[in-house]
């Protein structure tokens, strides 16, 4: 069982990939959604079902600069992002996601030694 942590990083790499995906494989049928949604299935399906070198360092070069974008995201935000990409998520679970990467940066950001 993963982390509300490992959970939220997956997710958003989900985002991430399926916003990568719909730019660089125009051949690509996303999966039914839904309640067969599960963190981390975008991502792995996809690679798992391509094996074109190129196109999975384009798409994962591009995912990983999405995750970074996606986190700093407000949750209106980011639950329109999951939405267009068909990432099924409900509005708790997007606010629970852009607090904890809130939270993360402001952290970052008060640390002193």
């Amino acid at each position: 069982m993963e982390t509300a942590n490992q959970q939220y990083h997956l997710i958003l790499a989900d985002i991430a990939m399926a916003a990568a995906i719909k730019t660089y494989d125009r051949d690509y049928e996303p999966a039914a959604g839904g309640a067969a949604y599960h963190p981390g299935s975008i991502r792995d399906g996809w690679l798992g079902r391509t094996s074109d070198g190129g196109l999975r360092r384009h798409v994962t070069a591009m995912a990983t600069a999405g995750v970074a974008s996606l986190a700093g995201m407000p949750p209106e935000r980011l639950g329109s992002a999951a939405a267009a990409y068909g990432v099924p998520l409900d509005p708790d679970l997007v606010s629970r996601i852009a607090e904890h990467f809130s939270a993360k940066r402001d952290a970052v950001l008060t640390y002193r030694r």
